[in-house]
Parts: structure tokens; C-alpha cells; sequence
């Protein structure tokens, strides 16, 4: 009794006395915050996290609940905000990752407290009735922790998976690790989860931490694992048929399972029954049909690829496949240049200055220049030399500020280099980047593939190489009219700027375009000038595409003898 009198009690108006309390300030505050009052939510959790251990019972657990179930649809705005805005200021996209982060720490911070109560005495009883939804959510924050790491091409440490996998261990000892709940919403409302569900969801999604899938790609694994997580089960004792594998009581996340783990803590689990559905969806997308559960989540650069790779990535059984030989490297650098304008600039250079020496009096000499066959455009290479030519003073050449990266190895694909994070924030996968050696002076292109940031300091990339041999070129409609109110950047030789790139693709040699972005409609056709020769084209399939350029396959349609004149 007098333990009773000696409790500071709650008002009625705390927003943490009960659920309903913390329903009606919720309410109250989104009449005067309106969104924001997700920001005022966190700060209230962060204060109820620096008090002390007494104000803990069944009804401020209820509360702290309510208040993350009301203001889980602005959590999932924020989120969905960043998603749809990767490429905003760096200012900007900190605060809001700041913001959201913040948010899931606190709630995971409060729900924690709860865990070390006594659960055999009254009030005790009715937290561990909450203990399946706590635990699932506090599984949830955990995971998108995660996944902003891995959007960033970070990965959480040891620490972090130890948390992870222990908390999963103490929902098993408590046994509620596959006792139904609905995360945020009411049944009928949401599709249902469980612990185990949460755990599962989280260790296959870093199985994808290679660095080689985007933002959006990363993100729709995350809902592809939501809605198929439920045909995952974790068992205690290895089979032959496990495909993962995690070892609870130590900090690492889950990996291919070759044998068992030899320890009372390891766990396992097969993705036959997932990929079962996996494939189901596959079939239907490649055959024009994209299944009522995908739909919602469908965009440019989700497609069938990218299910292909998760098939692949989470295989029952590990899949082998064809990669090309990587030579390591040592003491070797590479000047590095990236944006479509700049690219053409430094490409082009080499002619330019041939052209200043006096070379168009020697057209032979001009061709040879390049050293290049433009397969099904040009069908021979000049061999004429003209001898006894002039001495021509050398022109020195426009200066860029370029990066150096240096190169870790080398493949007949591309290359791996690492470099100082700081000054290089600009990129990102699918970049495009030229590059030249001191070995080899002409400017090759490629596409950044994979990007690993080991710590804050260094980043490593796999370059994909486009073309060893691109070569500048001048586009002009078929009458001529270049639209010259263009920014004069793109502006070249009466025409808009373009890269003609012989590359290859699955196999086959193929003549494509790089051009803006802006400028590409497929089947439009247009006069392509490059070291002279003149070429009427159609732009045929788009390869591929960055934020101001494109990659498009052309066919030759006729040469010219000359450009047209408006």
C-alpha cells in the first residue's frame, strides 16, 4: 500500500498513461503539427528513454504502441519520399535519413526496456501478451537500420548482428518466435508477420549486400520478402536440403549453408517453398503478365532481370556462373572523368588538335588518326601514310581537373579501383565514367556495376567497360535544324553532342549512341557526323540510361556524302 501512495502517478492528460491517452494527444497534435508531428513523436520517446526504470509497466508499453501505430503512415511517407528523390541535395537527403532513423532508434531504444522486466509477476503477465508485437517491430526497426546501410553501400557491424540475432534467440527461449501479429495495422488490414518472419526478412536482404543492385532494386527485394517471408522456417537441426545458415550467439549475418554449424546456437533454413513462388511470379512477368502482387511495386528497372538475380542470389543451392578472371593490380592509377559534356570534350580532343596541326589538307593521315573500324559503317581501314610531312608544333590541350583512382585489378570486362570517398559524391551505380591510363592515353567509357564502402574513408567500384574506342560525333536532324537554343555544351559542329560506342552485349557486337537523354525517341532518325564521314541512322532499343544520358542501338540506314544544310 504504501509503495502504492509512493508512485508518482500519471495524469490523465500523459500522452504515455495509456493507449487511448496517447491516441487523443496524437490527434491533438496532428490538428496543430499536421506531418510534423512525426519529429514531436520521436522527441517524446527520446525523453520517455532518459527516465527512470519505475514508470515501465503494461500500460506505458500500450501507449508507446499506440503512438508508433498512429504515426507509422508519415514514418512510411518519409520513406517513401526519399525513395522517389534519390538524386536530392546531399543536405536534404541527410536530414531526411536523419529523420527517419531517428525515429526507429527511439522506438527501439523504448521497446527494449521492456525486455529485462520481471514477466511472472502480474503486470508482467500482460507485457509478455505484448511481447510478439513488441519484438516484431523492434525486428523491423532493426531491418531498416539495415537498409539504410545498404542503400548507401555500407554494412552494419558485428555489433549490430549480435543485437539482431539475440534478440531473435530470446523470442525462441520465451517462445513466441512464431506467434502471429499485425505490425501496424488491424487484422484484415495488413497481411500478418511473426518474430521469425522479421528475423528472416532482415538476414536475406544483406545476402544482397554485394553493392550491385540500386536504391529502388533493394527496396523491392525488402516487399518481395514481405510478402513471401512466411514460406521460410527456421529449424534447429542442419539437412542436407538447408540452404542458409546463422550462428545466433555470434555478430555475423546469414550465409550459405555447406555443412552444420556445430553449436547448439545455429539455425537453418530452405528456400525451396520461396523460390517456388519466386519462379511462379518470374513465368508470369516474362510471358507479359505481372502478377496482382508485383504490380504495385513494377517500375523502370524492376522487371524480370531483376528477379532473375534474386532467384539467383537466394538459389535453394548456390549457383555457379561464368565470371571473368580478376588479375590483381599494384601502383597503378587512372585519370577518371564523368558527365556526358565533358566526355565528348576530352574525346574528341585528339582530332581537334589534329585538325589545328593543319591535318585536313591530309585526309589519309586524318582517317588513320583514329586507328578505328566502326563495324557495318566503315568496312576497311586506311593503311595509305603520307611521308614527309611537315612538322606541326604541338597544341597544347584544354585543362580538366580530373580524379585519380587507383586501379586493385583488372578483368577482360572492367576493372576494380578504390578511391577517397570525400570528393567523389557523385557516385553511384550506373554512373557513367570515362577513364584513361598512362599506358594507354585514349579515353576509354564505362558504367559503374558495384560499389563496397568498407569504411568512411575509401570506396571500391567494379567498372563495367562500354567501349575501348568511342568516338565524338555531331547529331543532326534529317533537315538540318539543330535547335541551337540548346546549351552550348551540347552544341557541336552544328549539331547536338553524341558518343558513338562499338561495345558489346550478351555476346554480340553491337553500334549504339550515347546521347542526352532528352534527345532520344526510338525510331527517330538523324544525320550522325563523326571524323568526317557523314551517316544517316535510326535510333533503335534503349540499352540503358542515366540521369541526363542514354544508351540507344542504331542501325546504319544510309551513308551521306555530306551533312545536311538547313
Amino acid at each position: 500500500m504504501l509503495d502504492f501512495f509512493s508512485r508518482s502517478p500519471r495524469k490523465k492528460s500523459d500522452p504515455l498513461a495509456s493507449a487511448d491517452a496517447a491516441k487523443r494527444w496524437v490527434d491533438a497534435q496532428r490538428e496543430e503539427l499536421g506531418s510534423a508531428v512525426h519529429g514531436r513523436v520521436a522527441a517524446l520517446v527520446a525523453e520517455f528513454n532518459e527516465t527512470d526504470a519505475e514508470s515501465l509497466d503494461s500500460s506505458t508499453l500500450e501507449a508507446l504502441l499506440a503512438l508508433n501505430f498512429e504515426t507509422h503512415g508519415l514514418h512510411e511517407q518519409l520513406g517513401e519520399q526519399y525513395l522517389m528523390n534519390t538524386r536530392m541535395p546531399r543536405a536534404l537527403e541527410s536530414q531526411l535519413r536523419g529523420q527517419i532513423l531517428h525515429y526507429g532508434k527511439q522506438f527501439l531504444n523504448a521497446y527494449e526496456r521492456f525486455l529485462a522486466l520481471d514477466l511472472q509477476s502480474e503486470d508482467g503477465v500482460r507485457v509478455y501478451a505484448l511481447l510478439p508485437l513488441v519484438l516484431s517491430r523492434m525486428l523491423h526497426y532493426l531491418g531498416e537500420y539495415a537498409r539504410w546501410q545498404f542503400y548507401r553501400h555500407y554494412a552494419p557491424d558485428d555489433a549490430f548482428w549480435l543485437n539482431a540475432n539475440r534478440l531473435f534467440l530470446f523470442a525462441e527461449d520465451q517462445g513466441i518466435d512464431t506467434v502471429p501479429v499485425h505490425l501496424f495495422g488491424a487484422v484484415g488490414e495488413s497481411a500478418g508477420t511473426t518474430v521469425q518472419d522479421q528475423f528472416l526478412i532482415l538476414h536475406m536482404l544483406s545476402l544482397l549486400s554485394a553493392g550491385n543492385l540500386g536504391i529502388r532494386q533493394l527496396h523491392f527485394a525488402y516487399e518481395v520478402l514481405g510478402r513471401l517471408s512466411n514460406r521460410l522456417t527456421i529449424r534447429r537441426d542442419f539437412s542436407e536440403e538447408a540452404s542458409f545458415m546463422i550462428a545466433l550467439d555470434r555478430g555475423r549475418p546469414a550465409a550459405r549453408c555447406n555443412s552444420a554449424i556445430g553449436s547448439a546456437h545455429g539455425r537453418y533454413w530452405s528456400t525451396a517453398e520461396f523460390l517456388d513462388a519466386l519462379y511462379g511470379w518470374l513465368a508470369a512477368l516474362e510471358a507479359g503478365r505481372p502478377p496482382a502482387e508485383l504490380k504495385a511495386l513494377l517500375e523502370p528497372g524492376i522487371d524480370a532481370g531483376l528477379l532473375r538475380l534474386l532467384c539467383r542470389e537466394w538459389a535453394v543451392k548456390s549457383v555457379r556462373f561464368e565470371r571473368a578472371e580478376r588479375v590483381s593490380v599494384a601502383d597503378r592509377q587512372i585519370e577518371v572523368a564523368y558527365r556526358l559534356t565533358l566526355l565528348h570534350r576530352l574525346i574528341r580532343q585528339p582530332d581537334e588538335q589534329l585538325q589545328m596541326r593543319g591535318t585536313q589538307s591530309h585526309p589519309d593521315n586524318y582517317n588513320d588518326m583514329s586507328d578505328i573500324r566502326i563495324y557495318g559503317f566503315v568496312t576497311g581501314r586506311r593503311k595509305d601514310r603520307a611521308a614527309g610531312a611537315a612538322a606541326v608544333p604541338e597544341v597544347a590541350a584544354p585543362h580538366h581537373d580530373l580524379s585519380r583512382w587507383s586501379v586493385e585489378n583488372v578483368s577482360l570486362t572492367g576493372l576494380g579501383v578504390s578511391l577517397d570517398a570525400q570528393g567523389n559524391e557523385w557516385v553511384s551505380l550506373g554512373a557513367l565514367v570515362g577513364f584513361r591510363s598512362q599506358e594507354k592515353p585514349d579515353w576509354s567509357l564505362g558504367v559503374v556495376r558495384r560499389i563496397r564502402r568498407l569504411n568512411r574513408e575509401r570506396v571500391f567500384l567494379g567498372i563495367e567497360t562500354l567501349s575501348e574506342r568511342p568516338v565524338a560525333a555531331s547529331l543532326r536532324p534529317l533537315d538540318g535544324r539543330t535547335d541551337m537554343s540548346l546549351p552550348s555544351d551540347q552544341l557541336w559542329h552544328g549539331g547536338q553532342i553524341g558518343i558513338f560506342v562499338p561495345t558489346r552485349r550478351e555476346g554480340r557486337s553491337l553500334n549504339a549512341l550515347l546521347l542526352p537523354l532528352a534527345a532520344y525517341t526510338p525510331g527517330k532518325q538523324l544525320v550522325m557526323s563523326a571524323r568526317g564521314k557523314h551517316f544517316q541512322i535510326g535510333l533503335s532499343a534503349l540499352l540503358e540510361k542515366g540521369s541526363d544520358w542514354c544508351l540507344a542501338e542504331v542501325e546504319l540506314v544510309r551513308p551521306l556524302e555530306h551533312a545536311p544544310r538547313p
